[in-house]
């Protein structure tokens, strides 16, 4: 794997990063050890019977997770037939891969030789211990992250990596905003008295998108929809493991 030379500035890429061999792009190096104190127990519990991801924590390991959200441009290499100008208008290649469901989003980053992160591994690469980064705060979020409205600069969806003063403290851009992120942790099942009578498989979205309200724009906020579910606004993102 060829990694970059170090960085000088503070502001660029933190280190280190590596250009994966199979896809080309760039990855992030996430280190739980630096983070020893955090605890990711999602603060708003959706539905019922919620997930405590400070359970995947204790069995995490150092992992890369991609710069940015999964582009149309890298997604047409595994999904060569994908189409979301009826999103965009104009075809846009630098754009998230978006409508994707959980299923292709996972058969994308496998075959690519990544996989999807964890929830654990998501929050903890878009906030590290806090979780509530000053520069995420409500009175600054749309000048870091691509949000509903045009006061950040963009009416709808927003080429990845247009925000890089809303980069994650691992350097990971667009954790927030821009585009619901698919993880691999499923939910739990609903009750009885919930459920649809087709069976469905949930699975949780994070970070929110540029149709998100400021409410939904946090790190611990848990997303549950079915799987199969192809929403304009959702797209992901790939992790690898260090063996």
């Amino acid at each position: 794997t060829k990694k970059l030379p170090p960085s000088s500035r503070h502001d660029q890429i933190l280190l280190p990063t590596v250009i994966h061999p199979v896809s080309g792009t760039l990855m992030v190096l996430v280190d739980p050890s630096v983070d020893k104190a955090t605890r990711l127990k999602p603060k708003h519990e959706s539905l019922i019977f919620p997930i405590n991801a400070s359970n995947d924590l204790k069995k995490m390991a150092m992992f890369y997770i991609d710069h940015t959200e999964v582009t149309v441009k890298q997604y047409k290499k595994t999904h060569p037939t994908h189409d979301q100008t009826y999103i965009t208008e104009k075809t846009c290649l630098a754009c998230p891969a978006m409508g994707v469901d959980w299923v292709n989003a996972d058969k994308h980053c496998r075959a690519v030789g990544k996989r999807l992160p964890t929830e654990a591994e998501w929050e903890l690469a878009a906030g590290g211990s806090s979780k509530k980064p000053t520069y995420w705060s409500n009175k600054t979020k749309r000048s870091f992250a691509n949000l509903v409205g045009e006061k950040d600069g963009f009416p709808s969806v927003a080429p990845v990596g247009s925000f890089p003063l809303g980069a994650g403290p691992f350097g990971a851009l667009d954790m927030i905003g821009n585009v619901w992120e698919w993880v691999d942790t499923p939910h739990s099942p609903l009750p009885k008295n919930l459920r649809p009578k087709k069976k469905r498989t949930y699975r949780i979205v994070k970070g929110g998108s540029w149709t998100s309200p400021l409410g939904f724009a946090t790190i611990d906020y848990r997303n549950v929809v079915a799987g199969d579910i192809k929403n304009p606004t959702f797209g992901f993102r790939c992790v690898k493991s260090i063996n």
